[in-house]
């Protein structure tokens, strides 16, 4: 969700938090939402489509498509 232009009210946004661990071959990713509850807990490997898709879930999750940023596209 956006902020609507001229508009002070952010109460629709979605509170999502994220934390990720970064390691040499496998990273581990948190969300939690505005509650503390845990949303997603995942470890993925250093490879490029999991990144992707571990960044998709969580686009997912705060509400918005990652196909509005261009993922899911051949970049080419």
């Amino acid at each position: 969700m956006v902020l609507e232009p001229g508009t002070n009210d952010w109460s629709a946004m979605s509170r999502i938090w994220t934390g990720t661990g970064c390691g040499k071959t496998h990273h581990h990713c948190l969300a939690l939402n505005a509650a503390g509850e845990v949303l997603l807990s995942r470890r993925v490997a250093n490879d490029e489509p999991e990144l992707l898709k571990l960044l998709g879930d969580v686009l997912e999750l705060a509400g918005e498509s990652p196909r509005d940023l261009g993922f899911g596209h051949d970049r080419r």
